[in-house]
């Protein structure tokens, strides 16, 4: 039996993503696959059962039977952490190693997604590099690329785990660095021993949210068109320039959202005649009429919110920056993406897997 854990340098760089791509194509080749996130921080109830969120839709997306509470055996309660502080003895390694034990039977390959950075559990006394050490695992480690790449953030990894790392994946690059990435960092990295298992570029349908998400974060009043709350918004646009300047704006980007105050009905219509999957009031100011007429022939949503157009900006920002794989078209693309960059070869060469299951 295999283990394999999936960390990160940064919080919300793809964990999800990779280990949803990841199982998918070891079932695929025939193989048995468990998962498990130790450390949950975003506990959600399922069935009665505390869980992390990442966990249940780990657990649904990959279609696992085994024991969800298994599945995420620990959640980083406020109590919990404040034990950890008071120097309690927690036991948490042993609590983990015992759900690791009765997940790994009859398996093949036990996919393990680290909680938030690669840093997090020493607190608790469950560092990474204890967990490899007890469970014999190897890691691979995720660097989400914020502009251009680092190399001092994923040196000392090396340090930490060594020949432990199956490899660094490169994730949310942009276009214009890959040629800079590919001719320096690329073989820099594999001189130092870090070899590059895949380079991700950003993508817009697994950036994507839906415009429910957005209302529930903004806390907007949906007024028109709510049979489309489930469609995704992939990139937004704000309309504060004049009416000819937004509408060959707005035509340039498709799949958008259109961030503009409530009294811009000029910039509103000019959204609503582009490719436009919502429109976004702020400052609480309801549109007129002919707005909400022309909204619902065209099958666009208006949202209305309290916040200035700064704030919702923010807030949008802020959202688009957490890479959170839950809708099925996402699970699909992640499953696609991670099929077609993954090194493969290399991965299950690692692991000591034929290419597939026997």
């Amino acid at each position: 039996m295999k283990t394999l854990i999936i960390a990160s340098i940064y919080d919300h760089s793809g964990k999800t993503m990779m280990a949803v791509g990841i199982g998918k194509r070891l079932q695929a080749d025939g193989f048995r696959v468990a998962y498990m996130k130790p450390l949950g921080n975003h506990p959600v109830t399922v069935n009665g059962t505390v869980v992390d969120s990442d966990a249940a839709f780990m657990y649904e997306a990959l279609e696992l039977d085994d024991p969800l509470g298994l599945v995420s055996p620990i959640i980083m309660t406020q109590d919990l952490i404040a034990r950890a502080y008071r120097g309690k003895d927690l036991k948490l390694q042993d609590k983990i190693v015992q759900a690791y034990d009765e997940l790994s039977r009859d398996k093949d390959v036990l996919i393990i997604g680290w909680a938030g950075t690669i840093n997090q559990g020493y607190l608790l006394d469950v560092s990474i590099k204890d967990l490899v050490d007890r469970l014999d695992a190897c890691v691979i480690v995720l660097y989400k690329c914020q502009g251009a790449v680092f190399v001092d953030d994923l040196l000392p990894i090396t340090d930490m785990l060594g020949d432990k790392i199956v490899g660094v994946v490169l994730n949310q690059l942009e276009f214009s660095e890959i040629k800079q990435v590919k001719e320096n960092v690329v073989p820099f990295l594999e001189e130092k021993g870090l070899s590059i298992l895949g380079i991700f570029l950003s993508d817009p349908i697994i950036m994507a949210v839906t415009i429910g998400e957005l209302a529930a974060t903004l806390n907007g009043e949906v007024l028109c068109c709510k049979h489309r709350l489930n469609d995704l918004v992939e990139r937004f646009s704000v309309g504060t320039m004049n009416v000819e300047s937004a509408l060959k704006y707005f035509r340039k980007v498709k799949g958008k959202a259109v961030i503009t105050s409530g009294d811009r009905s000029d910039i509103q219509l000019a959204a609503l005649e582009t490719d436009t999957k919502c429109v976004i009031l702020t400052e609480n100011l309801r549109p007129n009429n002919e707005i909400v007429t022309r909204a619902k022939e065209r099958d666009i949503p208006i949202m209305v919110v309290e916040a200035d157009t700064l704030t919702v900006i923010e807030q949008v920002e802020s959202i688009m920056s957490m890479l959170r794989i839950r809708d099925e078209r996402m699970i699909r693309r992640a499953a696609e993406l991670v099929n077609e960059e993954l090194n493969f070869p290399l991965l299950y060469k690692y692991l000591g897997l034929d290419q597939a299951a026997k």
